[in-house]
């Protein structure tokens, strides 16, 4: 069995195949309904050919919205419905087919591994913001299961064994309190948490962009993606702020120039944790040459080649401050990438730099 199906007419973007969603979800879904977010840098016609050239097929076409299917070995090819924002490269993947075969042997890594794409990452801080949000407005609100983590560098405050890292996987009605409690004693940050809101919303949501209703108003769920979305974009702007050029220095000569994103730390890098920097990037897959320190007042530089989405940046950095370089054609995903890793291993209340 796959996708659910829908009515045949025009949805010109995502605003309106939501809408039709919200309006019939009790009559067209019986399932889990999962929306898988990301960002790309790719034009619509560039990324539905990086589909293509990954395995997908356009199976029926309704004009902003594209049902695609993908063989990926298991007992029945994965389908989703596609939408693609012409205006900032948001890209949604709906499916009510299984999480663990369809959805994460299929759109989640994808997502993750290729070069120009990624998953729309939320944030432990922003994940504690909708929290606050949807108790404030609903005090019955439950969480019923969270995923919570304390990382090696963190600066959050823990009144039991600070020095630990750790991650929490928790199940119960009184998740709201224990999450609370866990974060005040032992110092983690949510990574995934699923929401009871009574008579009116189920759903769960991960770090990693994945939103999953079990019942409920989709509308509402709907206003939570959009706000993800929201702060997704300060990242994608950030990037599209950097760049990357040849410049004709001579008629035998060219020199490469680049115009950095800048990532402000509130827990500052010291000398004597940079081998431990340096540890914790190559167990994510990075590859670092030429790299160069001084200790005083802190210096930091490397050449850094993402071996998940195949490109290279360079990096200089001081105690408050990780400048990001392009070094060859950038890569939004690359960034992201990047930006995750700092938040999740360096600083988890590291900002962006203003332009």
């Amino acid at each position: 069995m796959g996708v659910f199906e829908v009515e045949p007419q025009e949805f010109p973007d995502r605003v309106s195949f939501n809408h039709y969603l919200a309006e019939h979800y009790d009559t067209l879904i019986e399932n889990d309904l999962y929306v898988i977010a990301g960002l790309t840098e790719y034009s619509r016609e560039d990324f539905l050919d990086l589909l293509r050239d990954s395995g997908y097929e356009i199976v029926e076409d309704y004009g902003g919205i594209q049902k695609i299917r993908c063989d990926y070995g298991g007992d029945q090819p994965a389908e989703f419905y596609l939408s693609y924002d012409v205006e900032d490269n948001v890209i949604l993947f709906y499916t009510d087919m299984r999480k663990t075969e369809e959805v994460e042997n299929t759109i989640e890594p994808f997502l993750e591994n290729k070069p120009g794409v990624h998953y729309l990452y939320i944030s432990p801080s922003l994940l504690q913001d909708i929290r606050e949000k949807i108790v404030s407005e609903d005090p019955a609100t439950e969480i019923t299961e969270f995923v919570a983590k304390r990382t090696e560098r963190t600066d959050t405050s823990a009144r039991f064994r600070p020095e630990e890292w750790r991650t929490i996987n928790y199940y119960g009605r009184d998740g709201l309190e224990s999450l609370r409690e866990m974060e005040e004693h032992y110092g983690v940050l949510p990574r995934i948490m699923a929401f009871n809101v009574p008579g009116d919303l189920c759903f769960r949501i991960n770090h990693k962009g994945v939103f999953k209703l079990k019942n409920g108003s989709l509308k509402r769920l709907f206003k939570h993606i959009e706000t993800c979305i929201e702060e997704a974009l300060k990242v994608k702007q950030a990037y599209e702020r950097t760049d990357f050029e040849m410049i004709t220095a001579s008629a035998q000569l060219e020199v490469p120039t680049s115009e950095p994103a800048a990532i402000t730390l509130n827990n500052r890098i010291r000398y004597h944790e940079l081998d431990g920097l340096k540890d914790s990037m190559q167990d994510r897959d990075y590859v670092l040459v030429g790299s160069y320190s001084e200790e005083g007042s802190l210096y930091f530089t490397t050449e850094v080649i993402d071996q998940v989405k195949n490109s290279t940046f360079r990096i200089k950095a001081n105690e408050d401050q990780i400048r990001v370089f392009p070094q060859d054609e950038s890569n939004l995903g690359t960034f992201y990438r990047f930006y995750e890793f700092i938040q999740d291993s360096v600083d988890e209340s590291a900002e962006l730099a203003p332009a």
